[in-house]
Formats: C-alpha cells, sequence, structure tokens
C-alpha cells in the first residue's frame, strides 16, 4: 500500500490510517450505490420541503468542514436556502433551530456530545422537524435518532468507512460525499459524471506522489499555512487540522483564504513558514489562486517554502511553488470547486502521515496522552 509494505506501515502504528487513505475511490462507488438503492427514501423525505423551508446543516470539527466543503455545490443545486453553522454555536444558542426547517446533522462518530445535544433539543420542541443525519456509525445515537424519529433519515456509509484509525481520511470524505448526494438528489447524474474522474485522480496522486510527499515530510518544519478559495478553504483548514492532530500538537498550523492571505497574514512568508496552496480547478477562480501562489513563490523569504496542489500539470513556464502536486484531471475544470475537496484533502492526509512517523507518532493513535480523543469529551448542559 502507498510505497511500503503491509508489515512496515504495522510497525510504524500507522496500517489503519493507510487502508482508509487507499480505500476511499472504492467506498464513494459503494456509497453512491447504497444511496440510490435508497431512492424512493429520499425522494420521499425531501417531497415535503417546500421553497421557504430552510436547510439546516451542522456538525464539529472534520464533520463541519465537511459541510463546508459541499455547501457552495450544494447552494447552486438546490432552491432552498441552505445554511452551515457549527454545533460548537448552535449548543449555546437555545431555539436557534426554528421551525420549517430540515436539520442535517453530520458527525464522522455519530456520538459528537454538541451536535447530538442540538439535535435532542430541536426534536423535542419539534417533534414534526425532519431531519437527515449523516454519519459513519450505525450505531450511534444520531443514527437512532434518526431512525426512531417518524420524520427521520438515515443511510448507512459502505462498510470500512470507519476502521478504528485517529485521523478522518475516509471518514472525511465519504460523509462529504454523501451530504452532496443526500441533500441533493437532483445532482445525481452530475455525480455519477464526476466520480470516474474522481477516482482516477486520486488512485494518480497516490500513486505518483506518495514517495515525493514522504521525502518533503521529512524536512523539518515548524509553521504550516494552507490556503484555498471558497470550498477550498475548508480543505486549508482541514489541512491545518490534519497536520496539528497527526503531529500530536508538535508543528504549529494555521489557514486562510486565498485572496485573503494579501490582507496581513501573507507576512508570514519573512519567516521560515511553509505554504501550501490548493489551486482551484475552474479557470475563474484558478487565475486568482495561480497569481498569488507565483507572488507567494517569488516573495518569500530563504526559509519559507511554497508547495501548490492542483487539478492538472501546470503550463510551460508556469511555476506556482517549490513544488507541486496534482491529480492529472483536466475534465475538473470543467466542474463545480466543490467536488474537487474530495481530491485534494488527498495531499492533507498523505502529509499527516508522514509528518507523524518523522516526528516519532503514531497516526492511527496519534494523541497517547488523551488530550485529544476521537470523541471530543465535552459536558453539555
Amino acid at each position: 500500500m502507498l510505497n511500503h509494505n503491509e508489515a512496515y506501515w504495522q510497525q510504524k502504528g500507522a496500517s489503519l490510517t493507510v487502508e482508509a487513505i487507499v480505500a476511499q475511490p472504492r467506498l464513494w462507488q459503494e456509497g453512491l450505490a447504497q444511496i440510490k438503492a435508497r431512492h424512493a427514501d429520499i425522494e420521499a423525505f425531501w417531497a415535503k420541503c417546500e421553497p421557504r423551508t430552510r436547510i439546516l446543516i451542522t456538525g464539529a470539527g472534520s464533520s463541519l468542514l465537511a459541510a463546508q466543503a459541499s455547501v457552495n455545490w450544494l447552494r447552486s443545486v438546490v432552491p432552498n436556502h441552505i445554511e452551515v453553522v457549527p454545533a460548537t454555536d448552535l449548543v449555546l444558542m437555545s431555539g436557534s433551530v426554528q421551525e420549517n426547517t430540515v436539520l442535517v446533522s453530520v458527525s464522522s462518530s455519530g456520538n459528537t456530545p454538541e451536535t447530538v445535544k442540538v439535535v435532542e433539543r430541536a426534536l423535542t420542541a419539534n417533534p414534526k422537524l425532519r431531519h437527515l443525519v449523516v454519519t459513519n456509525n450505525a450505531s450511534s445515537r444520531l443514527a437512532q435518532l434518526a431512525q426512531q424519529h417518524p420524520e427521520g433519515l438515515f443511510v448507512p456509509v459502505p462498510e470500512g468507512t470507519s476502521n478504528g484509525s485517529f485521523a478522518a481520511t475516509s471518514e472525511f470524505t465519504v460523509p462529504l460525499w454523501y451530504l452532496m448526494l443526500l441533500v441533493a438528489p437532483a445532482g445525481w447524474p452530475e455525480a455519477e459524471k464526476v466520480l470516474p474522474v474522481l477516482q482516477r485522480g486520486m488512485n494518480h496522486f497516490l500513486n505518483n506522489y506518495a514517495s515525493e510527499i514522504e521525502q518533503w515530510a521529512a524536512e523539518s518544519r515548524n509553521n504550516v499555512v494552507a490556503v484555498g478559495s471558497l470550498s477550498l478553504k475548508a480543505i486549508a483548514c482541514e489541512t491545518s487540522l490534519k497536520l496539528l492532530e497527526m503531529g500530536n500538537g508538535q508543528v504549529m498550523t494555521a489557514w486562510h483564504s486565498m485572496l485573503e492571505f494579501r490582507h496581513g497574514p501573507k507576512l508570514i512568508i519573512n519567516r521560515d513558514a511553509t505554504l501550501i496552496g490548493y489551486l482551484a480547478a475552474r479557470p475563474e477562480i484558478h487565475r486568482y489562486d495561480i497569481d498569488m501562489m507565483t507572488e507567494l513563490a517569488r516573495e518569500r523569504s530563504a526559509a519559507a517554502q511554497v508547495i501548490s496542489i492542483g487539478h492538472d500539470a501546470l503550463p510551460a513556464g508556469v511555476k506556482a511553488g517549490d513544488r507541486y502536486f496534482h491529480f492529472a484531471s483536466p475534465e475538473l475544470a470543467d466542474y463545480h470547486e466543490s467536488w474537487t475537496t474530495l481530491l485534494y484533502v488527498a495531499f492533507a492526509q498523505l502529509a499527516g502521515l508522514y509528518s507523524a512517523i518523522e516526528l516519532g507518532v503514531t497516526p492511527d493513535t496519534p494523541s497517547r496522552d488523551g488530550k485529544v480523543a476521537k470523541v471530543a469529551k465535552v459536558t453539555v448542559y
């Protein structure tokens, strides 16, 4: 798997993480089949949704980032008003889930305390509230709430999505994929067209860049900043989170919007920072991103480093940093940028995996001191 054998990954405490990363293209295919098999239930669920009905998506951590990565495309397909609000905010706002709302809760574990409490409160206050849950755990509290609720809907993810690894790899992209399919059934034809492009792109990336990213991760670095535009801003944030979590806090990370980066945060290139930029595939966005990364590569200090990730090879003579990784998927230029988030996050996954090993951290269980748990420990009042 990737550029080492199973024995190596087991010895490094990384076999579960690697297995989850490699499985993603297969899990997307199986997930689409499982959702299509529930077509009648999904259509019946949304048939009650009036044009003025609000769709409220909530979650925490990587689950929230999956929602933020998907929402721009969802808004382009679904006529209803769609909001993404962190469960960590909603739990502090009593009565925040109003009537005539479809509540969509996203939680990898299905037991995230804040997300569960938001749903429980909302269903108690409005027993007729429609509730769609996206979770990797069919035995979780959120799945039970949806299955027991007359207006609830839960579609299980493919077996193997959750395998016990700490990092949300397939546990990030499968819920992201499910959100796009379950909230926007009208977009299924587009999803079926883009799926083979995504699968081919992921396999190209894993097969061609694993060794190079491993070499890059072996370089010493103390500060990493990721940037991206629109939907890719969520992937920049997920990159920051992955490198921080999987390194057990040993590397300081941050994230910003691509264009916002010029307005002050850019000064970090004056020190020994590593800049990771996600270049959107759509031409009208890509031109802004390539300008930003070219500017950073030109102006950075000698101690800084610029890494770019894109959908396809750059034109001759264009250099967007010290290293450039791509998915050999020119077709993505014709699709909404939300679809590319499923691919671009692969860099964060590999970077987190190899950085953890370089730092002497076991990727499957990076927080051995228990300071950060798979399911956050919090008292919800």
